[in-house]
């Protein structure tokens, strides 16, 4: 039966291939990234500020206390990826935070060597498919309340207030771009800790094998892209096999060459990223919490 599922999925995926004219970048590209209605718009040099303050676009999110908490207590900076597109990163402070502790860099200034070693840690979030920085606001907030860091949510080309079509290297480079930011103000490498939610975990995976980072965090990863439609992952003809030159975000070779610490969470009834993914990850992975 297993077998079954398996080339029941493959054929259906050739169908899908044929009517994309072949064309597997596309097909690719539209089955990795579903960006949503942007949430946001970006008011950039507020009272001659640097940095720019993120708006919602909705009444739900505009309009509910938390997240109008969430940003005022935010920034948003531009950078330019390797590909050219201009892309909005968010840097979210905590509610206890003063100013000269935590909101200088946040704010665009470079920091002293004294005061970068001092800092907090910061998470370097790689958010999920259908959604955008200014929806996983609320989110970012409460991490950084609850465990009293700042996070920075790094938005996807094509995604949010981001120029361009979104693609898995266009991805990378975006997270790149972000880390950049963050050293280029004075961040320490060993201070950052990238964060990968689902289809992020590739980006994070990528910055934890070819930068300076405190850690990596996995939340709810993939093996690789092409491996979550496996309907049986130990059975002949999956996808996987079948389609390989469509795969992208090949995590299960980059975790073997993760340079810092890697900490895998994967809930056990997750119906969208199998948990044996989250599983065989924290097995290859060199220094797995």
């Amino acid at each position: 039966m297993g077998a079954v599922a398996n080339c029941a999925t493959s054929v259906t995926l050739g169908c899908v291939f044929c009517c994309e004219g072949c064309n597997a970048e596309k097909l690719r590209n539209a089955y990795a990234f579903l960006p949503p209605r942007p949430s946001y718009t970006v008011e950039e040099g507020v009272d001659g500020e640097q940095v720019g303050r993120l708006r919602f676009r909705t009444d739900a999110l505009g309009g509910s206390e938390f997240y109008r908490n969430a940003a005022s207590h935010s920034s948003v900076h531009f950078v330019e990826t390797a590909f050219g597109e201009r892309v909005p990163v968010v840097w979210v402070w905590p509610p206890s935070a003063s100013s000269s502790r935590w909101c200088a860099a946040a704010n665009g200034e470079a920091l002293s060597p004294r005061r970068a070693k001092s800092r907090p840690l910061t998470l370097l979030h790689c958010h999920g498919n259908a959604t955008d920085i200014g929806l996983m606001l609320g989110m970012y907030f409460e991490l950084a309340r609850r465990l009293d860091c700042e996070v920075v949510g790094v938005e996807y080309t094509g995604y949010g207030a981001a120029t361009g079509s979104p693609s898995p290297a266009r991805a990378i480079a975006d997270a790149e771009a972000a880390y950049e930011l963050l050293v280029g103000v004075g961040v320490p490498p060993e201070r950052i800790i990238a964060y990968g939610q689902s289809v992020g975990s590739g980006p994070a995976l990528h910055l934890a094998a070819r930068r300076r980072l405190g850690g990596v965090v996995l939340h709810s990863p993939m093996l690789s892209g092409i491996k979550v439609v496996d309907p049986r992952p130990n059975a002949c003809c999956r996808p996987s096999c079948v389609y390989r030159c469509f795969d992208f975000f090949k995590n299960y070779r980059v975790v073997r060459s993760a340079a810092c610490p890697v900490f895998v969470v994967h809930g056990l009834a997750d119906d969208i990223v199998p948990p044996h993914h989250g599983q065989r990850l924290a097995a290859s992975a060199p220094g797995c919490f």
